[in-house]
């Protein structure tokens, strides 16, 4: 009797302690994700990077890449490691963007968002010449990312997966990644075209077109179909120094001869900003809601409206006013004895550098760019970034002093997530 009550505590003693041991053990198989790579909220992360999962046990490959989507869409090779997927996009990830990934998109919110696993964001990246004749893209985190070709004036295309550039009096075309060289413009044109301007919100192209006679008109391509319409019917042998398009798209401006144009998309109802006594001297800048132009003059900056042409002083009298950039956040720089930057009504000016120029925006407006010349027999200049107030500032790249131009990608506006 005593041999059966001992077996049965024995056995009552192993039940419980397999019944303690099961649960745990269950767990541990129990599939989850134990890292992600980039993490959640990571920015400026490496346009050059790639996706890893880590899974705390090992998963059925193929359910789990069938299940994977990056948003915005990119292709890529998948790779395994242990418990660890790794995602490696074929293409450079877009710059200036907001990325999401999910490996549950049939999860979603009550709002239809899908269920991300990770979200993280690229830097901003400029285009820009080097200082041995190639277009480079540069990050804002001072890392070189790619070198391209020979060109001059590079800009981003609306997606910014390609770049648009001129080169030997031809437009010409490429890929981020460098694969896909496009010519836009044939060799039977009867002009020289160069300086891109790229249409904010769709694939259109306006560039300037020079003749024999030396006449710059101002023309557009739609790099798909490089269908080409000329805007301008200049005759003179005047240049045209500088086209932007507004912020919506809807309008173009150009500078010629000291004066600013204004005309449709189309070419149309064209008229004239600036006045025989008001010029402007180097460039000019749209205002975010795109009914205002603002431009150095002859001794201060001045603000114009598109509609009513009227025109307002901003600055303080300074002959030495030059290039300026108009942020997202109604603040203006401006070369003046170095940079300085106002608020858009002419208030709250402050001297931001005591040397530079060609200033340029990066981010909204939380960062800008500008050009420090080192006056050598070699042309030699530097590309430099500096925070909005600033307080910080930081040497980027080094670049041609003859080609200053630069563009900087703009952030994309996410409105809806994937839908696979």
């Amino acid at each position: 009797m005593r041999i059966l009550d001992c077996f049965l505590k024995g056995m009552l003693l192993l039940i419980a302690v397999v019944a303690a041991v099961l649960p745990a053990a269950a767990q541990e198989n129990i599939p989850h994700i134990s890292a992600v790579s980039p993490e959640f909220g990571a920015e400026n992360v490496d346009t050059l990077t790639e996706i890893s999962v880590t899974f705390s046990a090992a998963m059925d490959k193929k359910s789990v890449e069938k299940n994977f989507y990056v948003y915005p869409e990119v292709k890529g090779k998948f790779c395994w490691k242990e418990n660890t997927l790794f995602f490696k996009p074929l293409e450079p990830l877009l710059p200036s963007t907001s990325y999401y990934v999910s490996c549950s998109p049939q999860i979603k919110s009550a709002g239809g968002t899908p269920l991300v696993i990770t979200a993280f964001s690229t830097p901003a990246q400029a285009l820009c010449v080097g200082a041995d004749g190639k277009i480079i893209i540069v990050s804002i985190n001072a890392r070189v990312e790619r070198m391209l070709v020979d060109g001059r004036n590079p800009v981003w295309s609306v997606d910014k997966r390609s770049i648009v550039y001129d080169w030997d009096g031809k437009l010409w075309q490429i890929d981020a990644a460098a694969r896909d060289k496009i010519q836009l413009i044939d060799d039977d044109e009867t002009y020289k075209s160069g300086r891109p301007a790229y249409n904010p919100v769709m694939d259109l192209v306006a560039f300037i077109g020079t003749n024999d006679a030396g006449a710059d008109n101002v023309y557009t391509i739609e790099p798909q179909t490089k269908a080409v319409q000329q805007l301008t019917a200049f005759y003179e042998p005047m240049s045209i120094d500088f086209l932007r398009w507004s912020p919506d798209g809807l309008y173009l401006a150009f500078l010629r001869s000291g004066q600013i144009w204004i005309m449709n998309r189309d070419g149309k109802d064209m008229r004239k900003l600036t006045t025989t006594d008001l010029t402007c001297k180097s460039n000019f800048a749209w205002s975010p809601g795109g009914v205002k132009i603002t431009f150095g003059g002859k001794e201060n900056v001045w603000v114009g409206d598109i509609y009513s042409s009227e025109l307002k002083k901003l600055s303080f009298d300074n002959p030495k006013t030059g290039a300026l950039d108009w942020s997202q956040y109604n603040k203006v720089v401006f070369e003046s004895d170095g940079l300085t930057i106002m608020d858009a009504d002419g208030s709250n000016e402050i001297q931001v550098a005591t040397a530079g120029g060609n200033p340029c925006w990066i981010d909204k407006g939380k960062y800008l760019s500008y050009v420090l010349p080192l006056y050598d027999k070699d042309n030699s200049a530097q590309l430099w970034i500096m925070s909005a107030d600033g307080l910080t500032k930081e040497k980027i790249a080094d670049i041609d002093s003859r080609y200053t131009s630069v563009s900087w990608s703009k952030s994309s506006n996410t409105q809806k997530l994937f839908s696979p």
